[in-house]
């Protein structure tokens, strides 16, 4: 017993040394942080639209397409490690047009105004175009709707598509429904997000609902065609300060803000032919 409280103490001694030795030991080093790689977005063509890396504030159409990325379960934040890029439904020529209609007729005049364009057959918004610098006249104001732009629908005993007060996107992708044969397929911005390797991290599901019954909406369309200064297009051009309309490959929207003081009744009905002149339509 004797013999064995000394080993005892030895042993106890070994622990305690060898236990500072291991709480003395520094560290390893932590690995350094990856730089964030840039996010780009890309145009429905591929083309460069915008990157993390560009400089400044970020213009109205990128905000919305940052926003998107938000809906669809992800943001710029958690893409930034992969590098990735964000393929848009925006189509440069249309958005081109659209800005080059909008800043001729409207910003010289300093009234707020928006275009919308979407895609009847995929729901991809082509353009979204605001000017504005307090509001999102594009898809973020309700608006009141003028008879003019909900009679079309409530004749034809359609209660559903239009509102008193709508989002001139909102309005847009009504029209849209129309011009793909009562088909109303969801809005939106993205069609899919590729990681620098290559991997596909989102790619957007069509959703689609018969909105319209098909003969109904064909009617609605050749009432439209018959309207002054439509040419041929099924258009609601004297709704100041609304316009909208589709052909069978895009339905557009025009909103001109007449808070500001007064407008020209034809302003918007300018901006939208002026839009699909621009198009070659």
């Amino acid at each position: 017993m004797k013999r064995f409280v000394p080993r005892l103490g030895a042993l106890v001694l070994v622990a305690v040394l060898v236990g500072a030795v291991v709480w003395l030991r520094p560290e390893p080093p932590r690995p350094a942080p990856v730089p964030p790689k840039e996010v780009v977005l890309q145009y429905a063509d591929g083309t460069r639209l915008w990157g993390s890396r560009d400089g400044g504030p970020r213009p109205d159409l990128v905000r919305r397409l940052v926003a998107a990325l938000d809906e669809a379960g992800t943001s710029l934040e958690q893409l930034e490690p992969a590098g990735a890029v964000v393929r848009t439904t925006v189509d440069v020529k249309a958005q081109t047009a659209a800005a080059a209609a909008v800043g001729r007729l409207a910003a010289p005049k300093g009234l707020g105004a928006a275009v919308t364009a979407v895609d009847p057959e995929s729901g991809g918004v082509r353009t979204y175009l605001n000017l504005d610098r307090l509001k999102d006249l594009a898809g973020g104001e309700s608006v009141a709707l003028g008879p003019e732009l909900t009679r079309p629908f409530t004749e034809a005993g359609l209660t559903t598509l239009t509102q008193p007060r709508m989002r001139l996107l909102d309005v847009t992708a009504a029209y849209a429904a129309l011009a793909a044969g009562g088909v109303q397929r969801r809005t939106h911005f993205i069609t899919s997000v590729t990681a620098a390797d290559g991997s596909v991290l989102y790619r957007v599901i069509g959703v689609a609902d018969l909105a319209v019954d098909p003969a109904v909406a064909e009617r609605i369309t050749a009432r439209l065609k018959e309207n002054n200064g439509c040419g041929g297009t099924a258009c609601v051009l004297a709704a100041s300060p609304w316009a909208a309309g589709h052909t069978p490959e895009l339905a557009v929207g025009v909103f001109v803000d007449e808070a500001g003081g007064a407008v020209d009744t034809d302003l918007s009905r300018t901006i939208w032919q002026e839009f699909l002149t621009g198009l070659g339509r």
